[in-house]
């Protein structure tokens, strides 16, 4: 072996410029993308917002390239200008270079106070840790002990590895931990199920000596609803048990869950589609472009370029701005109609769900929007992700209309995995709570409406929804 240098012929596909800032761009929902055109607004002086015209559409790279060109520079710069509206070019001839920044604060100011942070349940045990007297041991303890609770309030660490970390005694420990499961919520601060159960039990009114003794002792019987055997182990009646069991299920397993948090705090859909009854019942779509400003190149900077007593750096600088500001606005051009065609083949494919419903959903793969839209199948998925379409039927995320294709029961028919979860979720909220459905007849009534599943499939769809089986749902 010895270093020795060799030449290899390889072939790659390298993504231009403007190809990479339309993927970019492609990537971000409603209001991340306005977020980045602030920003591209405020680092490029030649970008501004035109409320008073159409946006311009984007121009080709050819054309682009001969506006940077010296000796044409003249000829393009009036082209652009030509997109403007002739009937408002008073107007428009304006130096619009600096923007109203008072209009973008109040529409700043108004999206940031619909999405204000909320409380959380850290936030909420510290405020409850300031009204207590504590000594600065103990608060040492408790700030440790509420930074190991989890969003669903309970404790994570054990109380060995808390008096290891703070130096305490494990008396000290449980001391603080005591006060601390006196907070609101109640049952915050228990180290499992049956411990965050009994802090509840024990703060409520009246004799729950029974309640607790089910729960301390014989939980495994009461998540398998095992009342005859509790009756007989507690020596009281199989009713009383009931009764009993039915107090327990009203507390809550999970303290934190009412501080939970959805991400993100709100929706912007990027477009809505509605049904218009006094057209047949026709489908219509509307590309949101509500936050999306409108961009030209200002006016100003092109009449600089004119100049033929114009700095070198300076124009080189211009040019490299225009150049920029042309590739943003063809981009947003490019993502708009990216996501029309994707949005109006999914209108095509799932017509049925918008007026009855997500059982009418129909399969829908991203392979089968590319190839009708002629777009990478990666392109389809950037599209859709983390974007969501407002429909008759709620606003709904972009990838709830694809899913899997299932085979049906009729003839030459398919079924979504989307549609069957749907159906498979109307007949368990429909069942007699008496006598549930088992799995052997979810598994013949999905038949019968023409999905046709295993039931081990069916088991599987039951852990997707969080629905208990037959015999924990009797009631």
């Amino acid at each position: 072996m010895e270093p020795r240098l060799s030449q290899t012929q390889t072939q790659r596909m390298i993504l231009a410029p403007q190809m990479r800032l339309f993927l970019k761009l492609l990537e971000l929902p409603v209001f991340e993308l306005e977020q980045k055109i602030q920003q591209e607004i405020e680092q490029n002086p030649t970008l501004e917002e035109s409320e008073l015209t159409p946006e311009i559409d984007p121009i080709s790279e050819d054309e682009n390239q001969k506006a940077l060109e010296d000796t044409q520079i003249r000829d393009i710069l009036e082209e652009m200008a030509t997109y403007q509206n002739a009937r408002k070019l008073d107007d428009f001839s304006r130096d619009l270079s600096f923007v109203d920044h008072d209009e973008i604060q109040k529409r700043r100011d108004y999206q940031e106070s619909i999405q204000t942070k909320s409380l959380t349940l850290y936030d909420y045990l510290e405020w409850q840790l300031s009204m207590i007297d504590l000594t600065p041991k103990e608060r040492e303890i408790a700030d440790e002990i509420i930074g190991n609770i989890n969003d669903d309030g309970q404790l994570v660490v054990s109380i060995e590895e808390i008096a290891e970390k703070t130096k305490s005694t494990l008396e000290q420990v449980n001391q603080v931990l005591g006060k601390i499961q006196l907070f609101d919520p109640p049952g915050v601060g228990g180290k499992d199920l049956r411990e965050t159960l009994l802090i509840q039990l024990k703060k409520q009114e009246g004799d729950t000596s029974l309640a607790q003794k089910i729960v301390g002792d014989y939980l495994p019987h009461l998540k398998r609803k095992q009342f005859d055997q509790l009756a007989r182990l507690l020596q009281i009646t199989p009713q009383k048990v009931k009764e009993i069991c039915q107090e327990i299920a009203k507390l809550e397993p999970k303290p934190g869950r009412i501080f939970y948090q959805e991400k993100p705090n709100f929706v912007v859909p990027d477009a809505s589609v509605s049904i218009l009854p006094d057209r047949n019942d026709e489908l219509v779509l509307d590309i949101n472009n509500v936050y999306i400003p409108r961009l030209k190149i200002n006016l100003t900077y092109r009449d600089m370029l004119k100049k033929k007593d114009l700095d070198p750096k300076t124009k080189t600088f211009l040019k490299q701005k225009i150049q920029s500001g042309l590739d943003l606005i063809k981009a947003l051009a490019q993502r708009k109609s990216t996501i029309q065609l994707i949005t109006e083949e999914i209108m095509k494919a799932q017509r049925e769900f918008f007026s009855k419903g997500f059982s009418y959903l129909r399969p829908l793969r991203l392979k089968d929007v590319s190839e009708r839209i002629g777009i990478h199948e990666s392109t389809v998925s950037r599209a859709i992700q983390g974007k969501y379409l407002d429909t008759p039927q709620g606003t709904i995320p972009y990838k709830s209309f694809f899913s899997n294709r299932l085979e049906s029961s009729q003839e030459g028919g398919s079924e979504s995995q989307t549609s069957a979860l749907e159906r498979l979720k109307n007949l368990v909220a429909h069942e007699n709570k008496q006598k549930p459905l088992s799995d052997a007849k979810l598994v013949t009534l999905l038949n019968q409406e023409g999905v046709k599943v295993a039931r081990r499939t069916v088991a599987k769809y039951r852990d997707i929804l969080k629905i208990l089986p037959a015999y924990l749902r009797k009631q």
